[in-house]
């Protein structure tokens, strides 16, 4: 039986991997082919923007559609429509010579899409082949894959880039949308989906079903406004990285790099760590320290001076290893702790909650950080990110969430 899970989930993270690969190279090419175009960081914003948003979105209705269809099946044709919309783009290129760049903007938002489908259903299928008692394993080595993805895709991706043509980049994609495809039916996932009437009307009242369960059941309420907080936090520091290390540091783009990497490589270990040991059996007790060690390290980030380039790097390797602390086991915590046929709905929520939220912190980095100050914005995001540390320890129902005697029982009332 333990064979017959681990070689399930092999099987399937082994197709992912290669994937995910693929699509970060693929992404990386045509961000830097939109910079090579119009050098315009307008352009890029709105780039990152049609890359994110529609995900966002979409992931409050897409975890009822998780829950209510085989979720195999939907993450294959999620995988076969990302792949068929790279497709379509190589063709314009071979007719049109160069895409005009709405029209990479499109390609941006549709593949955004299919990832909102996609996500909830990799994640919500997990628990119907992994034991319990190894999920936060599980989770911490399939955060490794995508932190090893992310490790290595800039790094293939600008020798792709200055070696072949983008159509053949962009081609690589689609066969790795393929492999994934094929890989997806050799694991031989279980069917869960809930039985009954699959109608449009019946996918919203799936999504209300899905809010109120969210609702209904305190410490997930909690839990998932204080990911949405710390998402506000953390998702525009990463982005201020090059602008640190050049404009505060007075280093270049291979010092950007190097801080880069080190921030890849701390995710890298932390990941690897959480899937050879499992974590703390309380979850909270990871999840809280996780906040607190990102807030330091974000705090002590705001004391440096500009001579103390090693001292950030040595930081933003700590926020790295802190990283899947966090987010692994705020995953594993909520598919122990939630009945099947809801999870679904549940992880696109908490999803949309937190993808949302990233934009709201973009934008205010926009707006302000300038105006405060680069080190200054770094430790206003370690307040945030502590605090929310201190609401985890201060809500009773966060706090106590993880007990022995609710797993697998969350079902809305009535």
């Amino acid at each position: 039986m333990t064979v017959t899970w681990k070689r399930q989930f092999a099987v399937l993270w082994l197709g992912q991997a290669v994937s995910i690969l693929t699509s970060s190279i693929s992404q990386y090419a045509l961000i830097w082919d939109l910079t090579a175009r119009t050098g315009s960081a307008t352009v890029l914003s709105l780039a990152s923007m049609a890359a994110l948003l529609p995900q966002g979105v979409f992931s409050l209705f897409t975890g009822a559609v998780a829950d209510r269809f085989d979720r195999r099946k939907i993450m294959a044709l999620a995988d076969g429509a990302i792949g068929l919309v790279s497709l379509a783009l190589v063709a314009g290129w071979f007719l049109l010579g160069e895409l005009p760049i709405p029209v990479i903007m499109a390609t941006l938002a549709l593949r955004s899409v299919g990832s909102a489908f996609h996500s909830p259903c990799l994640q919500a299928v997990t628990p119907l082949i992994v034991p319990r008692e190894k999920l936060s394993k599980c989770a911490g080595l399939s955060q490794g894959v995508q932190t090893l993805s992310l490790l290595l895709s800039p790094a293939l991706a600008a020798v792709l880039f200055a070696a072949v043509p983008l159509s053949l980049i962009i081609t690589l994609d689609a066969l790795g949308a393929a492999f994934a495809i094929g890989f997806l039916f050799l694991a031989r996932l279980p069917e869960l989906r809930t039985v009954g009437d699959e109608t449009p009307f019946h996918l919203l009242d799936d999504c209300r079903a899905g809010c109120a369960l969210l609702r209904s059941q305190g410490w997930l309420w909690q839990l998932c406004l204080i990911c949405g907080i710390f998402s506000v936090a953390v998702v525009p520091v990463s982005s201020l990285f090059p602008l640190m290390c050049m404009s505060y540091f007075g280093g270049t783009a291979v010092s950007a790099s190097v801080v880069e990497t080190a921030y890849s490589l701390g995710m890298l270990a932390g990941s690897l760590l959480l899937g050879l040991w499992g974590g703390t059996r309380n979850k909270m007790t990871a999840m809280t320290a996780a906040l607190f060690c990102m807030g330091g390290c974000l705090l002590a980030v705001g004391g440096l001076s500009p001579a103390a380039f090693v001292a950030f790097t040595g930081l933003a390797m700590g926020m790295g290893l802190s990283s899947p602390f966090f987010n692994s086991m705020f995953t594993a915590l909520i598919q122990e702790k939630v009945e099947g046929g809801y999870l679904g709905r549940v992880l696109g929520l908490t999803s949309a909650v937190m993808t949302l939220a990233g934009p709201i912190g973009l934008a205010a980095t926009a707006l302000f950080a300038e105006k405060v100050g680069l080190a200054r914005w770094f430790a206003l995001s370690g307040v945030l990110t502590a605090l929310c540390g201190v609401l985890c320890l201060a809500l009773p129902a966060v706090r106590r969430c993880d007990g022995t005697k609710e797993k697998k029982e969350m079902c809305p009332e009535g």
